[in-house]
Parts: C-alpha cells; sequence; structure tokens
C-alpha cells in the first residue's frame, strides 16, 4: 500500500504545476513542504440536488439540479512534496503557513490531501501544535453531537439520511468560532452521499434581494428555542432539565441573564427563550451574511426522516426556530429565497480518508449531503469570539 502511494504521489507531481508552502525558510530536510496542486475533480459522480429527499426547500426551481464539484482554487488543494518521517506535528507547522496565507488571506479555505494522519490520535496531536490558534475544541456543545477522545468532536450527529444545510457555525451565538477544522478519519462509500457542501458566503450577499438584506439588517434576526419541562420530546431534543442539569427554574433564570437573553415560562412547565443577533457581522472592514434563518427555522424539522407530516407541529412547539428581530415570522418565500441563493453558490464533494480541511468560518459556509452507510469527520473549532 505505501509503495503505490509513493508511486501515485511522484505520478501527481510529476505532471503538475505547484506552488511550495513551509513553515520556514530552513533547509529541505528539516522542514515538511506543502504543494498546491491542482485536484482532479472529475470523476465525482454529480449529486442530486433539486428534489432531493430530506433536504427542505428541495423542490423550488432557483434550487440547481446537481451540486457542482469545486472550482479551480476553491479550495485550493495541498499536498505533501515527499514522503518522509515528519510527524503530525511537523506537518502542522507547515501547515499553519498555508493557513495564514490562504486561509486568513482572503480565500477562506484549505485543503490538505494526503498528510500522514492515520488516526484520531494522529489528528489530535496535529491540534496540538496549534495549526490555528487554540480554540474551543470538543469544549463547545452547539448540538448533541458525540464526543471523541482527545481535542475534537464528530460534526454532526443528525441522521445520516438528512442533509444539513450550508451555514457558517455557531452564528446563532454571541460564541462562534473563527476557523473550523474537518478531518475525515472515514469516507462515505462512492455514490452513498455525504458529499461535504462549502461556499462564499460574500457571494450570498452579493446574490439576495435587496429588500430582504435590508429588512434583516434593520430587524435583524431573533433565535428561539423551545424545550419542554421533561422528557425526550421531539427527535432526540432534550427538555431544559435535561440540557441544563438542573431541576431549578431559579438557576435557568440565572443563566438566560447572564447571556442577555428574554425566556417565558409554559403553564405546563415548559420553556421558551430567545435572543436577537445582527443578520450581518462586520469582518476585517467587510459586511459578512453570518445568519442562520433557514437552518434554525422550525420548516428544517419537516426534513428529518423520521417526521411524520400526518401530525404537524405549531412553529412555537419546535425545538427551535428563526424570526425577524421584532418577533415576526420570515416569510416563506424569503426562506426560500436565501436558500436557492445559498444553493447557487454552493461547491461539494467527497472527502477522502485523511483529509483535513480548513475554513474561515465568517467567510465559507458549510454542509453536508445525506448519506447511507458508515461517514466519521471528526471537527475542531479555533479562535473563538472572533
Amino acid at each position: 500500500m505505501i509503495k503505490s502511494w509513493i508511486h501515485h504521489l511522484k505520478r501527481v507531481y510529476s505532471a503538475c504545476s505547484y506552488r511550495s508552502f513551509c513553515s520556514k525558510p530552513r533547509a529541505a530536510a528539516a522542514t515538511p513542504t506543502l504543494l498546491e496542486t491542482a485536484a482532479d475533480w472529475s470523476s465525482q459522480p454529480p449529486a442530486p440536488l433539486r428534489g432531493r429527499r430530506f433536504l427542505v426547500g428541495s423542490g423550488s426551481p432557483g434550487v440547481p439540479e446537481v451540486l457542482p464539484p469545486p472550482r479551480e482554487g476553491f479550495p485550493p488543494v495541498y499536498v505533501p512534496a515527499e514522503i518522509s518521517q515528519f510527524s503530525p506535528e511537523d506537518w502542522a507547522v507547515a501547515a499553519r503557513d498555508v493557513v495564514r496565507r490562504v486561509v486568513d488571506g482572503g480565500v477562506g479555505a484549505a485543503l490538505f490531501r494526503g498528510l500522514p494522519l492515520h488516526t484520531a490520535k494522529d489528528f489530535s496531536r496535529y491540534l496540538a501544535t496549534r495549526v490555528v490558534n487554540e480554540g474551543s475544541g470538543g469544549a463547545v456543545s452547539w448540538s448533541a453531537s458525540s464526543h471523541s477522545k482527545g481535542l475534537f468532536k464528530t460534526a454532526s450527529d443528525e441522521p445520516p439520511l438528512t442533509s444539513i444545510e450550508p451555514h457558517n457555525e455557531m452564528c446563532y451565538t454571541h460564541y462562534y468560532p473563527e476557523k473550523i477544522l474537518f478531518f475525515c478519519q472515514r469516507p462515505a462509500d462512492p455514490g452513498q452521499g455525504g458529499e461535504t457542501v462549502m461556499l462564499d458566503a460574500r457571494e450570498v450577499l452579493r446574490n439576495l434581494d435587496s429588500a430582504v438584506v435590508d429588512k434583516f439588517r434593520t430587524l435583524g434576526i431573533r433565535y428561539v428555542r423551545y424545550m419542554p419541562e421533561n422528557g425526550n420530546f421531539f427527535h432526540g431534543y432534550n427538555s431544559w432539565k435535561e440540557t441544563f442539569r438542573t431541576d431549578s427554574r431559579d438557576d435557568v433564570e440565572k443563566y438566560m441573564k447572564s447571556r442577555g437573553m428574554a425566556w417565558q415560562w409554559g403553564e405546563d412547565g415548559s420553556l421558551t427563550w430567545w435572543h436577537n443577533l445582527p443578520a450581518m457581522k462586520l469582518y476585517k472592514g467587510e459586511w459578512l451574511w453570518f445568519c442562520q434563518p433557514t437552518g434554525c427555522n422550525a420548516d428544517f424539522i419537516t426534513a428529518l426522516p423520521d417526521y411524520d407530516s400526518s401530525r404537524p407541529v405549531p412553529s412555537h412547539l419546535n425545538p427551535f426556530n428563526s424570526q425577524y428581530g421584532d418577533g415576526s415570522d420570515i416569510e416563506p418565500e424569503v426562506l426560500q429565497h436565501i436558500r436557492d441563493v445559498t444553493w447557487q453558490a454552493a461547491v461539494g464533494f467527497q472527502m477522502k480518508r485523511r483529509d483535513v480541511l480548513v475554513l474561515n468560518n465568517m467567510y465559507i459556509q458549510h454542509g453536508r449531503l445525506g448519506y447511507t452507510g458508515d461517514r466519521k469527520v471528526l471537527v475542531y473549532l479555533a479562535e473563538p469570539n472572533a
């Protein structure tokens, strides 16, 4: 296997033009070098989008028929210049230079392919060398994702068949990462879905209807959560007692106050809370579309495989919902317009085993198409409170 890998690398490197990156101008023997290479996406089978099951809004004629492959240079792909005995820590130092020049330099993304990261432990060593600045890693829990040992967690525990709409990670909170890293431990089998989706949020803002942008700019966006007092009540979402790990309403209210949230107790003991955020964020002198009106809307629940359409649930009783900042509902046609524009900007690809994808979470939205079989991608959140 190693011999065939070496043969493949020699063949690829001799056939393509590249740029090299190393962490310092040191001797080649002391520092690993990464080469920017031209990736061949032509063998990737097209991934259907329009009419895709378990993808909310996919029936719209504004959604592309298929998810296009990456465009040239998006994401740029980097591979090792040579096979050697360099450690995961050494490769992290080399990758840090690419992150600084490329991911922070405006492209917003870089895909590292062929690094000698074979296990989750290798990825943990890679992260420990601070390929990006220290981050929140597995310590931040924004969903019911299961934790893996080390500095990271699994990317998502949503049902595999569900397609996750492109989004900026944790943009619905006051605390979000500037960088996000994905490590493919086990790719989906060919033809079984699971494509990684990415797009530049700056393109979304440019193509949204100006009236939609103006309304969100004026009103902002409200993120609403609802939880009953007891029970695993809806598609794996917990009660407030399980979520906050307390039976005390006073403790919950203290937490809400400390986070600047508003809340309301229901007569049945349920809890609804909400907070408002701007829909756009000023970052490095540029306004970015940085909100999640679609993925946090109650209609996302209707795309879950086990959703019972014969027993619809009112939006205010869904685990989450998005509204305008004044508490009014976001019109369905506006939600679909945002989805159309988002998917029109998206590209996607099948991650390979050992791939590391680094994204600037401010610029680049990410998502995932539904899949069958096995797939495991680990995620690390870095540089919080951008």
